[in-house]
């Protein structure tokens, strides 16, 4: 076991890093936007990975070319459409959980350790839309989320903040551990001089995600021991 000196707090992504909706949540929120805006945008083209949704809704409504005032007169509705559709779309069988996740969240469940939290783009609806059908929300009592920031490197200090008020701990620098599978997540945190953790299993190489000097970088999350040693070492 882990002694007390070594406390961490571990900042898992969802897309990408956890799980993979196949497409799904991506057809979702472009509908809904579409549906909900009453015109074609540039959605299921956009590149929607490491940011936020709010970023995302705003981002698509602007390279379309549409009356900037969507972006705030429509948000509310947009987003109650898309959690809609990802209740109605989403199930166990289409939800991919990623090589290793499973088995690595167990371990650090019994690490005294360890004290694990979700970071991403996600808005705490749709995270928790997207997690309950594979059974993954049960490992996560808080987090940071899309509706908290609109930028992701925003997002840690709310992660940070939100672990000392459950846990009493104050984590700082290495303390703290970035797993996510972009680039957008290996820097969010480096102003906080965090721990980064890369995985290959979302949209990005090895080689791209190698470019933002992670301090770790792996293809997936199978190697639970290596893992472990990254976190704690």
């Amino acid at each position: 076991m882990i002694t007390k000196q070594y406390l961490r707090l571990i900042l898992f992504d969802i897309d990408g890093t956890l799980i993979t909706t196949n497409g799904i949540a991506k057809t979702a929120l472009s509908d809904a936007i579409e549906e909900t805006i009453g015109t074609p945008t540039v959605a299921r083209s956009h590149d929607f990975a490491g940011k936020t949704d709010p970023q995302i809704f705003a981002e698509i409504i602007r390279a379309s070319n549409l009356p900037e005032e969507l972006i705030t007169t429509h948000h509310d509705a947009v987003f109650s459409s898309f959690f809609s559709k990802l209740e109605r779309m989403l199930n166990a069988d289409n939800i991919t959980v990623l090589p290793g996740v499973r088995e690595l969240l167990e371990a650090l469940r019994h690490e005294e350790a360890a004290t694990t939290a979700l970071l991403t783009g996600n808005m705490l609806q749709g995270a928790r839309i997207k997690l309950t059908p594979p059974g993954l929300l049960e490992y996560f009592s808080f987090g940071a989320f899309g509706n908290d920031a609109y930028y992701r490197h925003d997002l840690p200090e709310i992660a940070v903040a939100r672990a000392y008020d459950r846990t009493g701990a104050t984590f700082k620098a290495k303390d703290i551990v970035i797993i996510g599978d972009t680039p957008h997540d290996i820097d969010c945190g480096r102003h906080l001089n965090v721990r980064s953790i890369g995985v290959a299993t979302g949209g990005h190489s090895n080689e791209v995600l190698a470019e933002a000097k992670p301090d770790y970088l792996f293809d997936d999350l199978t190697d639970t021991d290596r893992l472990l040693d990254a976190i704690f070492d």
